[in-house]
């Protein structure tokens, strides 16, 4: 279900990461749980290519080079066709003041790495179900 196969009504997720591994390890996961997925290694992939992927959820990890994910999620909510799009935060990062910079910057969630499959599978259920 990788790169937008799958059913219409499928939920679409854009995972933005830098590290390879980590970003595909993430796909599988989300193909695992039964949802279609997306990589783009930076915000400057995701910004060129969400509009023709049309994700229902953005996962983007904060300390990306170039724009980290705080801006790219700033950059992301300011665009009309994106009102109704869910924001992870997947980040390395847990203390109280990263959540705070992550609810600042306008994520829906924030996920510490590593992801484990128990936990995404419980946020990502309970956005479908709000879909």
């Amino acid at each position: 279900m990788a790169d937008g196969t799958g059913t219409a009504d499928t939920m679409r997720i854009m995972i933005v990461e830098d590290n390879e591994a980590l970003a595909q390890t993430t796909g599988w996961l989300v193909e695992m749980i039964g949802y279609e997925y997306k990589l783009a290694a930076d915000a400057k992939q995701a910004i060129a290519t969400y509009a023709d992927y049309r994700p229902h959820v953005f996962m983007i990890d904060i300390g990306l080079p170039g724009m980290n994910g705080y801006d790219l999620c700033r950059e992301l909510k300011s665009r009309p066709d994106l009102a109704n799009a869910i924001f992870i935060a997947q980040t390395g990062w847990g203390e109280s003041e990263h959540r705070r910079l992550t609810q600042e910057a306008g994520f829906d969630h924030h996920l510490v790495k590593p992801l484990y499959l128990e936990t995404l599978e419980t946020v990502l259920a309970e956005i479908a179900a709000a879909r």
